[in-house]
Parts: C-alpha cells; structure tokens; sequence
C-alpha cells in the first residue's frame, strides 16, 4: 500500500513539475459539475453500499499539440456517499454514511477531433464525514463516529467531448471512473474503499 502511495504521489509531482502553461498552444478554464455513483466495497459486508452525490469545481484544460495535452479537475466539494437498507423479522434498518471532499486530479490527456481520453492520479482531501444509522423499530436516529481517512488516492480513467459553442466558447461532456488506491476508513486489519464513476459538465472558455 506504501507503494501504491508513494507511486501516486510521484505521479503527482511529475505532471505539475512538467506542465508549463506558457507553453501550451491551446488554454481553456471553466466551472464544472459532476454526478456522483458511489459503491462502498468491504471485506465480508453483507448487502449492497451504493449511493449518489455530486461534484462542484472547475476545470483547466491545456493542450500541447492537436493531441497531446493535460486536463486538471479541481473539485472543491466531492460528495462520495452511500447508504444500506436490511430488514430482518420485519424491522428495517437504515445505514447512512456521507463523506465529503477536496479534491484534484491532474490528468494526461489524448485528444481526437473533440473526443478525449484521460488517465492520471486524484487526491482528496477530507472535508467531512458522517454516519447515521435509523432503526423502523423504535425510530431512533443514532450517529455513527467512523475514523475516515484524512487523505485519500485514487486512479481515474475517462472520456469525454468537447463542443465548440462559439469562439472562444466549449461545452464538455465526460465520463469518468475513479478507481481507489488508498482505504477510506480506518479500520486496521479490514481492507474497505469507495469505487466512483462520474458523469461531469464544464463550461470552459478560452484565454
């Protein structure tokens, strides 16, 4: 796991060290959105942890030549929740959990005629967490305190398209997977993580 940390992190640095903005031929930077699929994975957990959020953030768009370039996604709230329902001798109960994130993926980017394709590393960085859990036998609300991760990593893989809307002017559309590197609890000895596909729209302008 240290590897897989510390891979990342070199990632990381090389992309920011050899990105030089003066030098990109084409700059385009915008707001961006995303809805959020949540699956909540865990060793032996019983049932299924799935759950929907969304992203708010920006995007900086960097091309290099007509098909190399860089995309970084920052994303200054990343909702990463998930719920679980169970009902035994007719009581139901409720699990929710919400996590929420600060989090940037500088990304190498392949371009084609408006389509694109993107792979590089993600860091979050926790802003909140919380847990609930709802009983329909008594109706109580009780709050769960779960240790999260300060810190977590992830690998995303997506594609996407880029449509001009006037000069100076884009619309993108993209589709993106990210696949964990880090746990995000901290529970010694149980191996758990959040897989994440996002579907996102920017609004991205020309400078």
């Amino acid at each position: 796991m240290k590897m897989c940390i510390s891979f990342v992190a070199i990632c990381c640095a090389v992309i920011f060290l050899t990105a030089d903005i003066s030098q990109a031929q084409g700059v385009k930077i915008g707001p961006r959105i995303t809805g959020n699929l949540n699956i909540y994975n865990q060793k032996n957990l019983t049932g299924t942890w799935n759950g929907m959020g969304i992203g708010i953030g920006g995007t900086v768009d960097l091309s290099f030549s007509k098909t190399i370039g860089m995309m970084v996604n920052l994303n200054v709230f990343d909702m990463r929740n998930f719920s679980n329902s169970t009902t035994v001798d007719q009581t139901t109960t409720e699990t929710t959990l919400s996590l929420a994130y600060l989090s940037i993926d500088p990304m190498f980017k392949a371009e084609f005629s408006g389509f694109y394709m993107v792979g590089g590393p993600s860091l979050g960085i926790k802003i909140s967490s919380s847990g609930e859990r709802t009983s329909s036998a008594n109706t109580n609300v009780a709050n769960l305190d779960l240790k999260t991760k300060s810190v977590k990593f992830d690998i995303v893989l997506g594609t996407g398209y880029s449509f001009t809307l006037s000069p100076g002017m884009y619309m993108g559309t993209d589709f993106m997977a990210y696949i964990p590197v880090t746990d995000t609890y901290d529970s010694p000895g149980t191996s758990n993580s959040v897989f994440t596909l996002k579907l996102g729209v920017s609004l991205k302008f020309g400078i």
